[in-house]
Formats: C-alpha cells, sequence, structure tokens
C-alpha cells in the first residue's frame, strides 16, 4: 500500500494551474479548471481531482484537447439547446452549458442543454449544485467509454454515465451524484495510484472473474451499482446524451484506456427548472428543508450516529477542510514529468513526493 501525504492546496493548485496554461489554456480558464479539480480533492472526490490532471494535460499536448473555452450552439428552440464542445476541456464546456441552462429556464420555465463531442466533465453534482445555487431544480447526466457489461454480458457495452439530481434548500443544497457503476473508472484509478485494492463487487478482469485488483479491473470491466438497474440507468442516460445532442454513444466512443492522442467524444445532458415558475421559492425551499430535516431526525439504526442527506458528506468535507490535498506520490511524479516537459517549476512540495514515487 503507498502513502499518501499531503500537499498545501493553494500550492497545489497553482502548480496545476500553470501546467495547464503551458499547455495551451488561457491563464482564466486554466484556474477554472483546477479550482473544479481542487474542490474535488477538498470535497473527498479525489477519484475526479487533481489526479485526472495528467491525462488532461497529455490530451492537450497530443490536441486532442482543444483549448476553446466555450461550446457552440449548433441549434436553439425555445428552452431546447444543443451545443458542440469541438473537444474543449470537458469542466469548461459544462459550466457554460449549465449555465445556458439556467439562463433558458428562467425564460422558459425548463430548459434542457444537449452537448456534444466533450470531454469528461469531472464532478456532475458540481454543476447541478450551481443550478441549485440559482434557485433552479436541474438534472445532469453524461455517457462515457463502455466499461461495464449487460447483465449476464461478457463485452463492454456501456460506461459509468453518471446522474445528478440538484435541489435547492436554505443550506446546502441537496445533490445526488453517482455514477452507474458499482464504483467509477476514477475511483479505480485513484486505488491503483495509491496501491489500494479495490471493494469487493466492483469489478471483473477480462476472463470475467471477479477481482479487486485496480490494474486488472481496468483492463476487465465494472460492474453495475443495483445489478440490472444499474445497467439499465446507464443505458438510458448513454441514449438520452448521445442521441439528443447527435453525439457518440455506445461503441462510438471508442475503446475504454487511456489513448490521450484522442478526444473522449463525451456527450452530456443537463435538465434545468426554474422553481419560481411551478410555485413560490420560498414554499418549496421550506419544504425541502422538512424534507432533510426528516432524513436527519428520523430513527437510527444501532451503533450509527448520524445520518445525512444527499450531497452532504461531500459539501461538510469541503467546508471542514484544512486546505490540504492527499496526493499519491505516482499523481505528484505524472505531473513532474509534465512540468518538465512543459518547462514548468515543480514547487519543493511536490518534489518530495515524486521522489518517493520514483524510488518506490
Amino acid at each position: 500500500m503507498t502513502i499518501q501525504h499531503t500537499v498545501p492546496a493553494e500550492v497545489l493548485g497553482q502548480f496545476v494551474a500553470d501546467l495547464f496554461e503551458a499547455a495551451g489554456l488561457s491563464a482564466q480558464a486554466a484556474r477554472r479548471v483546477t479550482d473544479a479539480l481542487i474542490e474535488a480533492d477538498l470535497s473527498g472526490r479525489g477519484s475526479h481531482g487533481v489526479l485526472q490532471a495528467d491525462r488532461y494535460l497529455a490530451r492537450l499536448m497530443s490536441g486532442a484537447m482543444s483549448t476553446a473555452e466555450k461550446p457552440h450552439i449548433v441549434s436553439e428552440s425555445g428552452g431546447a439547446v444543443v451545443l458542440d464542445a469541438a473537444y474543449m476541456e470537458g469542466h469548461l464546456a459544462a459550466e457554460e452549458a449549465i449555465a445556458i441552462g439556467i439562463a433558458k429556464a428562467r425564460e422558459n420555465g425548463v430548459a434542457a442543454v444537449a452537448v456534444r463531442n466533450a470531454q469528461h466533465m469531472g464532478v456532475a453534482g458540481r454543476y447541478v449544485r450551481i443550478a441549485a445555487e440559482a434557485s433552479c431544480a436541474a438534472i445532469a447526466m453524461g455517457n462515457a467509454k463502455p466499461v461495464m457489461p449487460a447483465p449476464g454480458g461478457a463485452e463492454r457495452l456501456v460506461g459509468t454515465n453518471p446522474l445528478a439530481i440538484g435541489i435547492p434548500a436554505s443550506g446546502n443544497p441537496i445533490v445526488m451524484d453517482m455514477a452507474t457503476t458499482a464504483g467509477t473508472f476514477g475511483r479505480v484509478r485513484e486505488a491503483h495510484a495509491a496501491g489500494q485494492p479495490l471493494p469487493e463487487g466492483w469489478a471483473v478482469d477480462a476472463e470475467g472473474k471477479p477481482t479487486i485488483d485496480p490494474a486488472a479491473a481496468m483492463a476487465g470491466m465494472l460492474l453495475p451499482m443495483g445489478g440490472a438497474k444499474g445497467f439499465a440507468l446507464s443505458f438510458a442516460i448513454d441514449l438520452m446524451a448521445g442521441l439528443l445532442s447527435s453525439g457518440a454513444w455506445g461503441d462510438k466512443l471508442g475503446e475504454a484506456g487511456d489513448d490521450t492522442t484522442k478526444p473522449q467524444l463525451s456527450s452530456y445532458l443537463f435538465i434545468v427548472l426554474d422553481i419560481a415558475h411551478f410555485r413560490a421559492l420560498p414554499g418549496f425551499v421550506e419544504e425541502a428543508d422538512a424534507a432533510v430535516r426528516r432524513v436527519r431526525q428520523s430513527k437510527r439504526a444501532s451503533g450509527v450516529k448520524r445520518l445525512y442527506t444527499p450531497g452532504e458528506r461531500s459539501a461538510e468535507a469541503l467546508a471542514k477542510s484544512n486546505g490540504m490535498v492527499k496526493l499519491a506520490p505516482a499523481v505528484a511524479k505524472a505531473l513532474s514529468e509534465k512540468a518538465r516537459a512543459l518547462g514548468v517549476a515543480i514547487p519543493p512540495a511536490l518534489e518530495g513526493e515524486a521522489s518517493t514515487a520514483a524510488m518506490g
């Protein structure tokens, strides 16, 4: 098992932003992407944090990811919008899409924004939280390269395809965010980088045998959460995002893996509902708060100290974070290699981490 160390978020963030800028993003775009990754780390979502930067940088450096900062509008009809991200960085594309969705929902009550030719969006819950903070309820979904078989199957058919729902409340928004696999591919990579085994029931190897080895899982398949129900959700998301955007879906997304000379081709769908078009916002929020209290005050099983609403753990982790990011030496090493290739200075705090990985 590899020991993870901590690095100041401010130091790590500046370093990663410098890397993105050196790879071709504008200073502002580099900072936006980095802030999203650091936020994921500080929220306890390390699988979608700085761990992902190495792959993003590789795609920027190979030309598989464009340096564009805004997707272009393909079509627009009432509250329905189709965007082409043209292989731009996923956080930037998703931020623009949810902003358009919120604006359209203000006008029409309901908006749906479909995005094609996109890359990894990061934490899907981030975008529905943005909408909820703007007094809108929202649903986000996206597809990814196939890693999951059909129930009883032995072939990759659909991806980890996330689904997120955000609901306004007076405190932190209620945010449900989940992959449709038992564990995300990012968490498998995180376990691999940290030298940790996977939980049982997450994956099978290339022969279809259960495995807790992250490397074997990456070469094999990830299992659906909830069995056939998880597959059904993933299948539906693949089609909703891919077909409505006229984007890629199924095997058109390509083989799962880290060929960073090719774009990811992901499709997204964001559905936004402006609460004020349905009912008075204060009454909605009051009832949402009552629902939160109902969960927290409900009877607990023996030995359980507290019950949480969806998204509450991540929100609390972010609020209580001490500004330090857990970083596996393998991740530090990969970023340091990119820094040398791009001519970016490596902060001393990361030099030690990279050395640890090299010795390992």
